[in-house]
């Protein structure tokens, strides 16, 4: 059975749900069934997978079961969560909701957050809103609609600035697959630092994660989001960010990738007034045979527009990195001034990077460039930190470190610094030996 199938035969399995759900919510994911017959899984023979082959899915499982156990705050902290005390915290365990792991107390005025899959009616109502289809969401989006029961809701109102930020956990317990689905909507002149975390149990049997989120960004909205991918080592991960940008709004939205046999991060983004700012930025660490697949679409339809996209990879041993990147300038977006490069390091004769920085351009007063570089370790700089008696692994961390450091995901949240330290610190290969010297 192939993938295609295994989906729908899964749909069928817990399609007995819908009685119990709104009736809109039952219609999107019928809907949405359709729209992943029509259009089936994407293949290498389309433009945006053309390096990316999902026939590993062939061999998984998709059922979306509950978890089995309830799971502590100590197997939430061993499993790597970014557990910090001034932050906000949703908890999704195999694609559900749990209220014992999360924080929501002590909201301030304006701030409405809690997650729609809840069994309260009036979180039940939100489902049909939260499982609207995206226009450039393609069959993941698809399938996430299909089978998403829970996922966040973020909405502010005018002016809030939301002080702390709200950290979202998708914890993956088992086999088969979880699906999480998220809305956020800030009002003219919010601001909030948004950070998705997606983790795995090591010892997981191969699964299937993917994430959805949709924000709106009314005029001067402000939002920093970041997304941690270190899933387990057998899983498929594919995430979306889909972002409609209002006048003067600001967004700045960063990734990490460090897990999953196979993983996608998709970024998706319009300028839909003038004056919109856009910050992308990106960092891949892969090792053994990781496929780790970035793919960024920005907009620019309005005039003022500015975009700024910085992706880095590092890969060692078969690991393999692809990058694709699409800047739309549209006739109407004079005076856009929009900038693009991704960075790879190979380590292994083995690894392999493809990278495609694609630009177009339909107005005539505007400023724009994009580039790409793909190489290995700067013999002449190992050399010379080898001669001041580094030793060989620490010179080839420092001078790994060095390069990725530019593309760390940060937000000026030191509990952020921190796990990114730590989770590069685990790799060996980024290790740096450190020794104290006797009185």
């Amino acid at each position: 059975m192939g993938a295609l199938e295994a989906f729908v035969q899964a749909f069928d399995t817990v399609d007995s749900r819908a009685a119990a759900e709104p009736a809109d919510a039952a219609r999107a994911r019928r809907d949405a069934l359709e729209t992943l017959l029509r259009s089936g899984l994407p293949t290498r023979h389309s433009e945006d997978w053309k390096y990316t082959s999902l026939r590993l899915l062939d061999t998984f499982g998709f059922s979306t079961a509950a978890p089995s156990a309830p799971l502590s705050i100590d197997g939430l902290r061993q499993a790597g969560a970014l557990l910090a005390e001034d932050a906000l915290r949703l908890v999704f365990v195999d694609g559900h909701f749990d209220a014992g792991l999360s924080r929501l107390d002590g909201l301030p005025p304006g701030v409405k957050l809690a997650p729609w899959g809840a069994t309260e009616a009036q979180a039940r109502e939100r489902a049909g809103e939260a499982l609207c289809p995206v226009a450039q969401g393609g069959a993941f989006d698809a399938i996430n609609r299909m089978f998403a029961c829970d996922g966040m809701l973020l909405e502010l109102a005018n002016g809030v600035r939301l002080s702390v930020p709200v950290v979202v956990i998708a914890m993956q317990t088992r086999g088969g697959a979880s699906h999480v689905r998220h809305v956020l909507r800030l009002g003219h002149g919010a601001s909030a630092r948004v950070l998705e975390q997606h983790i795995g149990v090591a010892q997981a049997d191969p699964y299937l994660a993917s994430s959805v989120t949709r924000a709106e960004l009314a005029r001067g909205a402000n939002l920093q989001h970041v997304r941690v991918q270190d899933e387990a080592d057998a899983a498929a991960h594919v995430s979306q960010l889909h972002v409609a940008q209002g006048e003067d709004s600001v967004l700045d939205a960063q990734a990490l990738v460090l897990g999953a046999r196979l993983s996608r991060q998709e970024f998706h983004v319009e300028h839909e007034a003038p004056g919109c700012r856009t910050e992308l930025r990106g960092a891949s660490v892969l090792r053994a045979e990781q496929h780790a697949d970035v793919h960024l679409r920005v907009e620019h339809r309005h005039p003022r527009g500015t975009s700024r996209t910085h992706v880095r990879g590092v890969f060692d041993d078969a690991a393999r990195g692809v990058f694709t990147g699409r800047v739309n300038v549209h006739p109407q977006a004079q005076k856009t001034d929009a900038g693009m490069i991704n960075r790879n390091l190979l380590l292994s004769p083995r690894a392999e990077a493809d990278t495609r920085p694609q630009l177009q351009i339909d107005a005539d007063e505007v400023l724009c460039s994009h580039g790409a570089t793909v190489g290995q370790l700067d013999a002449d700089a190992l050399f010379y930190l080898l001669s001041r008696g580094i030793a060989a692994q620490d010179a080839r961390a420092m001078l790994v470190q060095a390069f990725i450091a530019a593309a760390l995901p940060d937000i000026g949240w030191e509990p952020l610094r921190a796990h990114v330290r730590a989770r590069l610190a685990a790799r060996q290969d980024l290790a740096i030996e450190t020794s104290e010297n006797p009185a």
